[in-house]
């Protein structure tokens, strides 16, 4: 069973190699036995967030492959739909994996929303300071507690 408290400091792998976007989109469906086009379905589901290059090839790193296959055994296993995995990665308390104040909490959309999660929203507090979601650990390790996400709200 993982906790924040546990595991919030190195994460579940916190190799800055393992979160280098350098796998293309379609070496990286070969690689956990998908279509490109559901790969693109993920990010415009709002489930996955790609790196993109400068003439706007998609990237992936190791940790987005491992994220891939989180959100495909939360379709295969337990049966959810985009809409369930979206609600469900949106409940996530972003509070415990990144410190921030219960004011500023208080006042950020991500806290209040239930139906997206934090990167989804354009007027986020992050989003608003230019916290790129992709560096952040309620995006990078967030999907990591979505089974035993009971454990993570009922921590600390």
């Amino acid at each position: 069973m993982m906790t924040w408290e546990k595991n919030h400091k190195t994460g579940p792998n916190n190799n800055p190699e393992y979160h280098e976007a350098v796998i293309s989109i379609g070496t990286a469906a070969e690689k956990v036995g998908i279509s490109v086009s559901a790969l693109r379905k993920y990010e415009s589901e709002g489930l996955l967030i790609f790196q993109r290059t400068k003439g706007g090839r998609r990237l992936l790193s190791q940790a987005d492959i491992r994220r891939i296959d989180i959100i495909r055994g939360l379709i295969n296993r337990l049966g959810l739909n985009f809409e369930g995995i979206r609600r469900l990665l949106a409940i996530l308390p972003c509070w415990k994996m990144k410190p921030c104040t219960e004011e500023e909490r208080d006042a950020c959309p991500a806290y209040l929303d239930s139906v997206q999660p934090c990167w989804m929203l354009k007027d986020s507090t992050c989003a608003k300071v230019g916290i790129d979601c992709r560096e952040c650990n309620v995006y990078r390790y967030g999907a990591y507690f979505t089974e035993d996400i009971k454990t993570l709200l009922h921590s600390g």
